[in-house]
């Protein structure tokens, strides 16, 4: 092959059969997810023995909980911009280093203050990491898997959410509180270790960056044997071309830029909503499960079935979204509307309530993780990870909002009927959002706004 050779990475991508580096990349985003998942939730799983040992009340910890969610928000802005300037890869790794390094920290902290700064810092990595694994996954995967993709390594990031609760109830007692910490802390630096040595960069990143030709027909020979592509190759993608320069202020009005002007605030609209509505289910399941009549162990048992689920909804969203397209997972959110008001109802039996708990995880969170799959879809590779970034950052206006406002209406003595079926309305909105991105995205399969053009390195 000559130097003059043009070899199209979107192609070879497109075209790939199963490989070892691209299973590398999504095993590795799936562990580096399930630390993620765990981190996330560590202060909760530590939280019932810091109070007994601190000897403080429960309400000192919200001001950490919430300082942990800011710090999260704020961690998807700036290393989903970080993940565009210097790649996915070295991005992930800075992620990695912030949570692991600041959630070992909290295992020697003395103080709520302590704890409020050290859960600050960490969640600005815990935050960054999503949209950079999500990118860079993207990145890799061929059109008709991307959807999957990120349904698995959410699935770790679900397990790993869910395993902690395990660890704590059977290290604690033994340990203290300061294990899951320990825990939270090393396994992250020791996986920023494994990524250092054998997490690639994404190889459309190079491409349209113009950077390291020798890496680029590296991982490009591992995808296709036989390729045969060397530094000299010329190599180009064909994506919708940025528009603008590569600072923040230009990547911010990027994400509004021709069609994307229509596709971004619907798509900020649907994640607030169906974060509302997800998060309200996370957190008060418990409660008001007890206040519908069943046992304290019941109402415990229902968000494990909650969360599975989603899970469960989560990976079937991404085969959906594969097949047939964005429009199609809009089903999701329009079944979950009367499940979800269903949850009200008084007088459920405990299969009953399972049943609709599990049917309402399967298409409330299955339906999120549809969004998550669909976020990146609409971006070009240079702008992509500023994109999901701010995209899930903006979801924690729903994160934060449904809770307190669940809380709210409790606090106002709300009928549990009434609560439900306002906290099915959110899906609605989301099914309607989803609808608009399913056309838009049809109209730029069929014809899109500007012509594609080539990233040439």
């Amino acid at each position: 092959m000559s130097g003059s050779d043009i070899i199209d990475v979107t192609g070879v991508i497109e075209r790939q059969r199963r490989n070892r580096l691209v299973l590398t990349v999504i095993t590795l985003s799936t562990l580096m997810m399930f630390l993620d998942g765990y981190d996330l939730q560590a202060m909760a799983f530590a939280a019932p023995s810091i109070v007994r040992s601190w000897g403080i009340d429960k309400a000192a910890l919200g001001i950490v909980f919430s300082a942990g969610l800011f710090g999260i928000l704020v961690g998807g802005l700036v290393f989903g911009y970080l993940g565009d300037r210097i790649g996915r890869r070295l991005a992930i790794l800075a992620s990695a280093l912030v949570f692991g390094g600041f959630t070992l920290a909290a295992a020697w902290a003395e103080t709520t203050t302590h704890l409020i700064v050290l859960r600050f810092l960490a969640g600005l990595g815990i935050g960054g990491l999503s949209p950079l694994c999500y990118s860079l996954n993207l990145e890799y995967a061929p059109n008709r898997f991307r959807g999957t993709v990120v349904a698995i390594i959410m699935v770790g990031y679900v397990a790993g959410a869910s395993v902690g609760g395990f660890i704590a109830a059977g290290l604690v007692p033994i340990f203290g509180w300061p294990i899951v910490f320990w825990i939270g802390g090393v396994l992250p630096l020791a996986a920023a270790v494994l990524c250092f040595f054998t997490l690639p960069e994404s190889v459309k990143f190079l491409v349209a960056n113009d950077r390291e030709p020798q890496e680029v027909a590296r991982i490009l020979n591992l995808i296709e044997p036989g390729l045969a592509a060397r530094a000299d190759s010329r190599f180009v993608i064909h994506e919708e071309a940025q528009t603008g320069g590569s600072g923040l202020a230009a990547k911010l009005v990027a994400l509004f830029d021709g069609r994307l002007a229509v596709v971004t605030p619907v798509l900020w609209f649907a994640y607030i909503a169906s974060s509302m509505t997800m998060f309200f289910l996370n957190s008060w399941t418990p409660i008001l499960a007890e206040a519908s009549g069943h046992t304290p162990a019941q109402a415990a048992l229902g968000l494990t079935v909650l969360s599975l689920g989603g899970a469960i909804g989560g990976l079937t969203a991404g085969r959906v979204l594969d097949r047939f397209g964005v429009i199609a997972i809009a089903i999701l959110p329009l079944v979950a509307a009367p499940l979800v008001a269903s949850l009200g109802f008084g007088g459920l039996g405990d299969s009953t309530f399972f049943a609709a708990l599990l049917g309402a995880g399967f298409f409330v969170i299955g339906g999120h993780q549809g969004l998550n799959s669909t976020v990146g879809l609409f971006y070009p590779s240079a702008n992509r990870a500023t994109a999901v970034g701010w995209a899930l950052s903006v979801a924690k206006i729903g994160s934060i909002s449904g809770p307190l406002i669940g809380g709210f209406l409790l606090a106002g003595h709300t009928p549990l009927g009434t609560l439900f079926l306002l906290a099915a309305m959110p899906p609605v909105v989301v099914a309607c959002c989803v609808l608009v991105l399913g056309m838009s995205q049809r109209r730029q399969a069929a014809g899109p706004e500007k012509l594609d053009q080539a990233a040439v390195a």
